[in-house]
């Protein structure tokens, strides 16, 4: 006989599944209208971006930036922001508002929702800029709001904890993967003109982390999380290859980063602890 709690976790899980598909949306959409902004032409990256050379002049890259597209790819944002906030609030007013409350999925909807209106109101406040912290303020609080959506709906879903260990290492790697992005992010925008060089450096470290804790996941049981580990580190060193070899092309570096989105949130969900 299917109980009201039964039928409150189907709906807590269908929508905790919606809110991770709609936040990649949501951070691919952010990397599409990131990378289409005017730059500088790149020919040699990353040598273009020191700061011994000559600034170039800016270019807007004519597939991602063409203004039909652009204009298509702000609506979709801007839809799927919105609904990952209605959702979120769902999810939050589901697990807390009556028993059986689920505590630990709801201090994640909560911290999901707190993260949905601070970018909120940083994209009212700071409309347009490109300022370094404005930059990775909505890169890494996209990439942090897909992987709790993730570690959210695994949670929901009854996925296992992982041990101890491989939770630790898993938190690492999400540092790693963070710090990366942050340098990815700070290499194209020339905020910093070492970025590129500490990029391409961390990048052996936190694949190596990766791929360590893509294979403890396999042998402990984890065989989608592990597979799923493994595979997105090839690729993203794929991506990253081709990436460097085109000039640093915008439609490489977008895979690159849809990449580190979906490798972070396979490192969140490994690093979370037994609902509670």
């Amino acid at each position: 006989m299917v109980t009201t709690a039964d039928s409150r976790l189907t709906l807590l899980r269908r929508l905790a599944w919606a809110c991770v598909l709609l936040m990649l949306v949501v951070t691919t959409a952010s990397a599409w209208l990131r990378l289409a902004q005017p730059r500088p032409a790149c020919f040699d990256w990353p040598a273009c971006r020191s700061a011994d050379r000559p600034v170039a002049a800016a270019m807007v890259p004519p597939m991602l930036g063409a203004p039909a597209t652009l204009a298509l790819v702000r609506g979709t944002h801007r839809a799927s922001a919105t609904l990952v906030l209605l959702v979120v609030i769902a999810v939050a007013a589901l697990t807390l508002a009556k028993p059986p409350r689920r505590w630990a999925a709801g201090r994640l909807a909560l911290a999901l929702l707190v993260l949905a209106l601070a970018l909120s109101v940083l994209g009212i406040v700071t409309p347009g800029s490109r300022a370094s912290g404005v930059l990775l303020g909505n890169l890494l609080g996209g990439l942090l709001m897909l992987g709790l959506s993730w570690r959210l709906a695994t949670q929901l879903a009854g996925w296992p904890e992982a041990s101890p260990a491989l939770r630790r290492w898993a938190r690492l790697g999400a540092a790693l993967w963070m710090a990366q992005a942050a340098l990815g992010a700070l290499s194209g925008s020339g905020h910093w003109s070492a970025a590129p060089v500490a990029h391409m450096a961390l990048a052996l470290v936190a694949g190596s982390c990766s791929l360590g804790v893509g294979l403890a996941a396999r042998q402990q049981g984890r065989r989608v999380e592990g597979t799923g580990l493994l595979s997105m580190t090839g690729l993203q060193f794929a991506l990253a290859a081709a990436a460097a070899g085109s000039a640093a092309a915008p439609a490489w570096v977008l895979l690159h980063n849809i990449g580190a989105a979906l490798g972070l949130a396979l490192m969140l969900g490994l690093g979370r602890r037994a609902e509670s």
